[in-house]
């Protein structure tokens, strides 16, 4: 297991553990740091869904940042057992569902949940942010006035927005790219 701090806000400095290896790829505190000002105006009390959570180290910052609360989908047991632990040492509201994100979605849609920010950010070069975005589509999670933000590689290509959807903005840092959505 590595470390790496939360960056701002409650749980600043705190140390998360995060995975080895080639399993999970964290996000740069600077672009974590980024992502939070970009949607502080929004976190009070927001419901976070993070797709494909990996370290969890985006939901962490989110609530760090205000979030009210988390669910992190993992599909590796050992990263999803590092976001458990993770959220129990920092008190935090992150629920962790282990398991392939892609077909948990119809499931939570099932269940009536709805967020205030959704987080797809798959493993690079796999295009999964496409299959994500597609299930969406058919699947409402979103709160009224919540944003999808997609992360992906600058490679990658953009998923051209379809109902319900339109597409906000798209901020580059580097190789690493976020694409904002919301619904019409």
């Amino acid at each position: 297991m590595g470390t790496m701090r939360i960056i701002a806000g409650k749980y600043r400095g705190k140390a998360l553990k995060t995975p080895t290896g080639q399993e999970t790829r964290p996000l740069l505190s600077r672009l974590r740091k980024s992502l939070v000002d970009i949607l502080r105006p929004r976190l009070a009390g927001a419901r976070v869904l993070e797709l494909f959570g990996g370290s969890g180290a985006v939901s962490f910052e989110l609530l760090s940042g205000g979030a009210k609360e988390a669910l992190i989908i993992e599909l590796s047991p050992h990263s999803a057992r590092a976001i458990r632990e993770n959220a129990a040492a920092l008190g935090a509201d992150a629920r962790v569902m282990e398991g392939d994100c892609l077909k948990a979605l119809p499931r939570i849609f099932a269940a009536g949940e709805r967020f205030d920010i959704v987080i797809v950010a798959p493993p690079y070069g796999k295009n999964l942010q496409h299959e994500a975005m597609e299930l969406l589509t058919q699947n409402f999670l979103l709160a009224e006035g919540g944003l999808v933000i997609v992360q992906r590689e600058g490679a990658e290509p953009f998923w051209e927005a379809k109902a319900p959807f339109v597409h906000l903005r798209t901020r580059e840092y580097g190789r690493t790219v976020f694409d904002f959505y919301k619904e019409e």
